[in-house]
């Protein structure tokens, strides 16, 4: 909370007029990386070949996850703990938000799967890996300029496609 109010340029005691808890903070923050995801599906193409459907997610992922560190190195750490640091309801309105996303990507990988272009796959670990993946970045990755981000976008892009996609 010090850290928050010394960036922001309130004192602690400030904070809270604008937010009742901590774990208020902490669910507009989460809130708003959900929120910022599910955006990026309705990015991905409703049509077309599921390898290039998912090329299109994953990069659009990984773009985001380069630009949002701090975010998203909050979310990716408290995410495992949301039942108890965030009140029943904002829990399960995160993990209803969250299960979306999970589905559209299991199923974009299953399509991939029955027609022919994926090979053979637990769809769970694949799509956990990818977020595993995708966490990290925020940890390790800053930006040198566009060309560093955009370097990152392609090799990380090959690097999940070439790992899904059927030789």
């Amino acid at each position: 909370m010090d850290l928050l109010a010394d960036t922001v340029g309130l004192n602690k005691g400030t904070l809270y007029h604008y937010y009742p808890s901590k774990s208020a903070i902490l669910y507009e923050l989460m809130s708003d990386q959900v929120d910022a995801t599910l955006d990026l599906l309705g990015r991905v193409p409703r049509t077309g070949a599921a390898a290039d459907r998912m090329r299109a997610l994953i990069r659009l992922q990984v773009e985001h996850v380069a630009t949002k560190q701090d975010e998203l190195v909050v979310f990716f750490q408290e995410l495992p703990w949301v039942e108890q640091h965030l009140d029943e309801e904002q829990a399960v309105d995160l993990r209803r938000r969250i299960d979306r996303y999970e589905k559209f990507t299991r199923q974009l990988l299953s399509a991939g799967v029955r027609a022919g272009e994926f090979r053979e796959l637990n769809l769970n670990m694949v799509m956990y890996s990818i977020i595993g993946i995708l966490a990290y970045v925020p940890n390790w990755f800053r930006a040198g300029g566009r060309k560093a981000q955009e370097t990152l976008v392609d090799e990380l892009t090959d690097f999940v496609m070439n790992g899904i996609l059927r030789r």
